[in-house]
């Protein structure tokens, strides 16, 4: 009978990760166990500890009996009501910190386990995930306000989660084509850098603030952004991630090139490539930062497409054919984009259709409005230059959806 309820229990869980379509791998990380241990939950061979519990209904914003652990409701709502007992003056003391050891100890652990969550989720934007992080992570915003505004000794850890959690959702809108949101949320992630005194989030902050402004073709606002987070490594030179100086140098290069300053463009792309780590995946930021060597190689190619070198740019892209592991969803669908786009330049039609083809696709698998609207304004251009040719009317058939 126990075991029969047990079963009835966890497909509950089960169900309600499906709706959200969510996969184990997913939870697991948000909740901080191994995925083998959370799929043990689902198979009602264990139930989650306390603490585990906690962290699902946080993540599922549902009651422990409608994640299917009605049996387990009560005995935390019995340890929850009788905390052990404590003298008048400890009591006092308590009551004046404005909170309990036990309640430290606790948000602590939901820091922890949200910072994780966290982690997954700058992977998840990586690899295309935009759907579904636009309804998960609003919900961090929820679960931190508090402790974010609540002076403590936890509020500095609060207040960088929140950030990582602002950049995250004004990419979203940046993706979805809401320059105006986007602007809005970076800026609050500035905020928060500042309030957790985090320098490295407050440069990854202004870096996503100013490519905000440089989609929005505000070329000035980008370049003031930039400056901004230099002006920061400058000061704070000893504390700030080598992958996000490279960044910064790299953003740089690109605007300078914009404004036509070849020397000033190529001095500081060469800034970008001599501080970039060996290991980016061993730098301390690169949870939330992202930036592996294809970067590198977009901005490279980047640089040389402002400068009218179509052919250095060609080549600066075709790096990325040899990055091993492969670049995530994202940049893959940016070096399609910029291909294409190179290939427009070059004059090379049949190159052109395939990249743009591939490009499009992609837009699409990631959910991306902003590079499905570029990529067919790019298409636009093929018209006006290959309007008759067959191949090319034939790519309408990928903007008719």
């Amino acid at each position: 009978m126990v075991e029969e309820n047990m079963d009835k229990q966890n497909g509950m869980l089960k169900s309600v990760r499906m709706q959200k379509c969510w996969t184990p791998d997913f939870v697991s990380k948000q909740v901080g166990v191994s995925r083998h241990t959370y799929i043990r939950w689902e198979a009602g061979i264990q139930t989650p500890r306390h603490s585990s519990l906690q962290a699902l209904c946080t993540i599922f914003e549902m009651s422990p009996a409608e994640l299917g652990f009605a049996a387990q409701m009560s005995s935390v709502q019995v340890k929850d009501a009788a905390p052990p007992k404590a003298s008048v003056h400890d009591d006092q003391r308590e009551e004046d910190n404005g909170v309990t050891s036990e309640a430290e100890h606790d948000l602590s652990a939901l820091l922890t386990t949200w910072s994780l969550g966290l982690n997954s989720c700058w992977q998840w934007y990586m690899a295309g995930g935009q759907r579904e992080l636009e309804s998960l992570v609003p919900t961090y915003v929820t679960r931190l306000i508090k402790p974010t505004l609540t002076p403590g000794p936890e509020q500095k850890t609060a207040a960088s989660l929140m950030s990582q959690v602002y950049q995250l959702l004004a990419l979203l809108d940046l993706q979805r084509g809401d320059f105006t949101s986007a602007q809005a949320n970076g800026t609050q992630a500035l905020v928060y850098s500042q309030l957790a005194k985090d320098w490295n989030l407050y440069v990854a902050a202004q870096i996503r603030l100013a490519n905000i402004y440089s989609a929005r073709k505000r070329i000035g606002a980008a370049l003031n952004a930039f400056n901004e987070a230099l002006h920061c490594i400058n000061i704070n030179n000893d504390l700030i991630s080598p992958a996000l100086h490279s960044w910064i140098f790299a953003g740089l290069a690109e605007i300078q090139a914009a404004m036509g300053r070849e020397t000033e463009a190529l001095q500081f792309l060469k800034l970008a490539i001599a501080v970039f780590p060996e290991k980016p995946e061993e730098d301390a930021c690169m949870s939330y930062a992202q930036c592996d060597h294809s970067m590198l190689y977009l901005y490279q190619g980047l640089v040389f497409l402002r400068l009218g070198q179509p052919r250095l740019a060609w080549e600066a892209f075709s790096q990325v054919d040899e990055l091993k592991p492969v670049p995530s969803e994202r940049m893959r669908a940016e070096f399609l984009k910029y291909r294409a786009y190179t290939s427009l330049v070059l004059g090379n039609m049949i190159q052109c259709c395939i990249y743009l083809e591939a490009a499009t696709r992609a837009a699409l698998a990631i959910n991306s409005d902003l590079a499905f609207s570029e990529i067919y304004a790019l298409y636009e251009h093929m018209l006006a230059i290959w309007g008759q040719e067959p191949r090319v009317k034939a790519l309408a058939a990928l903007f008719q959806n």
